[in-house]
């Protein structure tokens, strides 16, 4: 193996890197194939050159893929692919919204664990935090989370 044959191995890891990177995100084959050419040539390196060589392309190699991961965490092209919107929304229905705990209403249905209330003057799906209620039982809202409402026995 000559000098011509290495070079041209650690370039072939550069670009499955690069091509693994901008290409096909994910740690999938070329990825793979990256690190295994790079392997390859370094440890050709050792075998053909010695202990000092092989230590210098180590170093190397370890230099350039350091400033490849700085290069490519600090590029334009990843801002752009990276989410950064902020999720102001919730899954809450505008009934469920206007529902605060120590509301006090009545279960339309059988809250076999979830069902549906009527608190105030909007019709809900609730959850019991107490068992099991029958249609009828007068309820307590004890709990808000997000579009979730937890009633017990008033």
């Amino acid at each position: 193996m000559t000098l011509t044959i290495l070079i041209i191995i650690f370039a072939l890891a550069l670009v499955l890197c690069l091509v693994e990177t901008f290409l096909i995100p994910g740690f999938g084959v070329c990825g793979v194939l990256s690190a295994v050419c790079a392997l390859i040539g370094l440890g050709a390196t050792f075998g053909m050159y010695g202990a000092m060589v092989g230590t210098i392309a180590t170093a190397v190699v370890l230099l350039l893929g350091g400033l490849l991961l700085y290069w490519v965490m600090h590029s334009k092209r990843i801002r752009r692919l990276s989410l950064d919107a902020t999720i102001d929304s919730s899954v809450a229905t505008a009934e469920q919204a206007q529902v605060k705990v120590g509301d006090k209403g009545t279960a339309l249905t059988r809250l076999a664990l979830v069902g549906t209330a009527r608190l105030g003057t909007v019709e809900v799906e609730v959850r019991s935090a107490s068992g099991f209620l029958d249609e009828g039982t007068p309820v307590v809202v004890t709990k808000v989370n997000g579009g979730e409402i937890y009633v017990s026995k008033e």
